[in-house]
């Protein structure tokens, strides 16, 4: 039987090109839905990431910030009446940090701020500084548009044991005579405060116990000495401070760690929040042209912003919120010394803070709505709003706020 050979060709034969344009037509749709959905999926987990991982770091931050204020005041706070408003005084490794001397830059981004104060720095709980850290820009927007964040000066003690005011009766160079020794260690730092009854406060001057210093019953004076004792420091001296009411708090330890924490706060380049150490931990390199960099407290930080919660002058109710620019609560004239900083400073009972987060990288394009504002539930004289422009506008933001009692001053009156 023969075979047809046109039979044999029609058996062997492939795909016609139409069948094969047909394939192709239907795999490249196949593909790009599959990108598509892979590529939607992909920039749908970078946006919640962002957007997870600036709420988790403003979170922290917040964290950091509450740990922070909630114990300033601590150690002096029952001294507020003399002690509040005081300038103060430190030196370290005979070189003085405290006004911070004219040949010292401090480092960004607190340089603006402290030439404005021109280095000197009052005791008190909580300040303020409204915009003070405008120095830092974001170069994103495609220009250089200022980050106008607030800065947070905050002042606490660390002792620990009761922090009670001692009556100083008299005072040399090298030692105290006090009411009491008890509740003192080597190497405490201890500030002299002292009231003038002037019409302003007078200076605070920062000492340190001397490492052969041990309690017994049989004390007639507190020896001083360490890398933060010295006399006189800039233009004040501790014999020259005494008064009939001046008295001597502890407020920590310079050999154990337990420093107080006298520091500024604030935001810095690359959206990091700073924190700038007034006693330079225990740092012997501050007598220089340039003083010791901030230490990072937490990252993601875009702007800063903050207000005062305050009581009345006479009964200690009537609760108001106060704008740190508003008058008699900025920053130049809390600092100034006067009675009447004095008592405004012990009417801060909290603060309400305010935190724009920002994610680490850019989107491709616009993702965050404007503006964006921080505060608005208190009303408009209030309300602080964010414009954001060019490719600000292309990253994640998130608005954290909360509202941090200064428990260390709640107590106090103005009385």
């Amino acid at each position: 039987m023969k075979r047809n050979p046109a039979a044999n060709l029609k058996k062997h034969e492939g795909f016609s090109l139409v069948e094969l344009m047909v394939v192709l037509v239907i795999a490249s749709f196949m593909s790009l839905a599959i990108f598509g959905i892979m590529a939607s999926t992909e920039s749908q987990k970078r946006t919640m990431t962002a957007t997870n991982d600036a709420t988790q770091a403003g979170n922290y931050a917040m964290y950091q910030l509450d740990k922070i204020i909630r114990a300033a005041g601590s150690g002096y706070g029952s001294l507020w009446q003399t002690a509040y408003g005081c300038k103060l005084f430190a030196t370290h490794s005979n070189s003085q940090i405290l006004p911070v001397p004219t040949t010292t830059t401090m480092a960004a981004p607190f340089a603006s701020l402290n030439s404005t104060l021109k280095g000197k720095y009052v005791l008190a709980p909580l300040l303020i500084a409204s915009q003070a850290t405008t120095g830092t820009t974001d170069t994103s927007s495609g220009g250089a548009q200022a980050k106008p964040s607030d800065a947070l000066i905050v002042m606490s003690g660390s002792a620990g044991y009761g922090e009670f005011p001692v009556t100083l009766t008299a005072a040399t160079e090298s030692s105290f005579s006090l009411k009491t020794y008890s509740g003192f260690n080597a190497g405490d730092l201890i500030l002299e405060v002292n009231d003038t009854a002037s019409g302003s406060a007078s200076n605070c001057i920062m000492q340190q116990v001397a490492s052969n210093f041990a309690w017994s019953s049989a004390l007639t004076s507190l020896p001083l000495g360490g890398a933060y004792s010295g006399s006189p420091i800039g233009t004040a001296d501790i014999t020259a401070n005494i008064s009939a009411v001046s008295s001597v708090v502890d407020l920590g330890n310079a050999t154990n760690g337990n420093l107080p924490s006298f520091q500024i706060i604030g935001v810095g380049a690359n959206n990091v929040l700073n924190s700038y150490d007034l006693l330079q931990g225990g740092s012997s390199g501050s007598s220089g042209s340039t003083s010791v960099n901030p230490s990072a407290l937490a990252d993601s930080v875009f702007e800063m912003h903050a207000l005062y919660y305050t009581a009345d002058s006479t009964s200690g109710t009537n609760m108001s919120w106060q704008s740190p620019v508003a008058p008699n609560f900025d920053i130049a004239t809390l600092e100034s010394g006067t009675t009447a900083a004095q008592l405004t400073i012990s009417r801060i009972k909290a603060i309400r803070l305010g935190l724009i987060m920002r994610s680490a990288l850019p989107e491709k394009s616009v993702v965050t709505p404007n503006p964006i504002t921080l505060f608005s539930d208190l009303g408009a004289s209030f309300t602080y709003t964010r414009t954001l422009k060019g490719n600000e506008q292309n990253y994640r933001y998130r608005a954290i706020e909360a509202t941090i009692p200064l428990r260390n001053s709640l107590f106090l009156t103005s009385e």
